[in-house]
């Protein structure tokens, strides 16, 4: 009787340590990686430091990324960058003078194409996905399934910071947002950036197209029409008919184009950045920066009323990218997409009169525009004696397969 119950002793002991046997390997795992977070929030500054009570707590609350209120200058080992931080502590008191100067790395492997809106930025988009099939690189277009950000915080800043550094083949990305400084969100190890590229268009042009872009879109209409309504019975029609001429001569507040409003539309604010007084319209240092921004941080920022300089350049200072451009877009092939997303011609010319009110108003724009073409014009006297060495035109290829895992390790260690 008592061997029987020591051995019904043994069997419980040995069943109920059982499970805590099995689990024990899982239990270690679940430790080790919470210690590992632990550590990486120690590192990252987002534990420790605490004060006490409130004041640590405050001090987590500032430090939460919202926009940048003024420019940080962040120091790299980037060749020109001693008279790249010269020129930003003089900003304001600096004449830029615009260069054709090369701002891309020979072994760059990523574009950033932060579009404005109407200035052909769907066009260019189509022309990388082209391209694309023709030099093996991939284009990832930005898909909106909210309305686009306007300001984006240091996080998402960052992210997509990393996102372009988890690409180890040619990546190109396109998207509706002000200039991200990649200097400043890449990582340590990584040593390189994305190459910038934009399009500019003529601001009375640009201007025009958005006004008659807002009136051609079913489910914009009903959400602007259903505001005007909301506050005056009948004023979504009023908002919906009325003529350009009109709106411009009677000052209305579509119209108006007033200084200190914020403007997410025109060009100095996407090339300005992600900082407040850089949508503020008719503000000086906003104009100055984008200035700035287009001479020493843009490989090339073209100019639709100069497409054909503008594809040039693009081939020749960014070969990885648009070797090719000028061939393929006026290729056969390519003739549907030349023009895209383009505003049926049901608009009335404008008189003189309403022409010189927009000009003046949008001073700071041509500023900035002519400033530009100045830029590209020199950009393409400089690799005008390369255009008679252009290769001749592969043929257009299929859509690109999906990428097995044998071949995305294959390009990594290629590139």
């Amino acid at each position: 009787m008592r061997l029987a119950a020591l051995q019904l002793r043994h069997v419980v002991d040995a069943s109920s340590a059982g499970p805590f046997i099995r689990l024990a390997p899982y239990v270690a795992v679940v430790v080790t990686l919470k210690l590992y977070a632990m550590s990486l929030l120690f590192s990252s500054g987002l534990l420790g430091r605490r004060s006490g009570g409130p004041q640590g707590l405050e001090l987590r609350l500032n430090d939460i990324p919202h926009r940048q209120k003024e420019p940080e200058i962040v120091s790299t080992d980037e060749p020109g960058w001693e008279e790249k931080h010269d020129v930003l502590q003089h900003l304001m008191t600096r004449t830029i003078q615009p260069s054709p100067q090369n701002r891309t790395r020979p072994d760059q492997i990523w574009l950033f194409f932060n579009r404005i809106p109407r200035s052909g930025g769907k066009t260019l988009v189509a022309l990388l996905q082209a391209l694309g099939s023709d030099l093996d690189y991939q284009h990832q277009e930005h898909v909106y399934r909210t309305p686009w950000q306007r300001f984006m915080t240091k996080d998402e800043q960052r992210n997509l910071a990393i996102w372009f550094e988890y690409n180890f083949w040619p990546k190109t990305y396109d998207r509706l947002a002000l200039y991200i400084n990649f200097t400043e969100h890449k990582s340590p190890y990584v040593t390189q950036r994305p190459a910038s590229i934009t399009l500019l268009r003529d601001p009375v042009t640009q201007f025009i197209s958005q006004f008659h872009n807002r009136r051609i879109h079913h489910d914009t209409v009903k959400k602007i029409m259903a505001a005007h309504d909301r506050v005056t019975p009948g004023g979504g029609r009023r908002w919906y008919w009325r003529e350009l001429e009109d709106c411009i001569l009677d000052e209305d507040p579509e119209c108006d184009l007033m200084e200190g409003q914020d403007d997410f539309e025109r060009s100095i604010p996407f090339l300005c950045g992600q900082h407040d007084f850089c949508v503020k319209r008719g503000d000086r240092r906003a104009l100055q920066r984008a200035k700035y921004m287009a001479e020493y941080e843009y490989a090339v920022v073209g100019v639709l009323d100069e497409w054909n300089s503008t594809l040039a350049v693009m081939q020749h200072y960014l070969p990885i990218f648009f070797q090719g451009a000028v061939q393929r877009y006026w290729s056969a092939e390519f003739a549907e997409d030349r023009h895209l997303n383009r505003i049926p011609k049901r608009k009335k010319q404008l008189s003189e009169r309403a022409l010189q009110i927009l000009q003046s108003k949008l001073a700071s724009e041509y500023e900035l525009y002519e400033f530009c073409k100045q830029r590209l014009a020199l950009q393409y006297e400089k690799v005008l004696p390369l255009l008679r060495f252009t290769s001749p035109l592969p043929p257009i290829k299929g859509p690109k397969k999906g990428l097995s895992a044998w071949d995305r390790f294959n390009i990594e260690l290629n590139y």
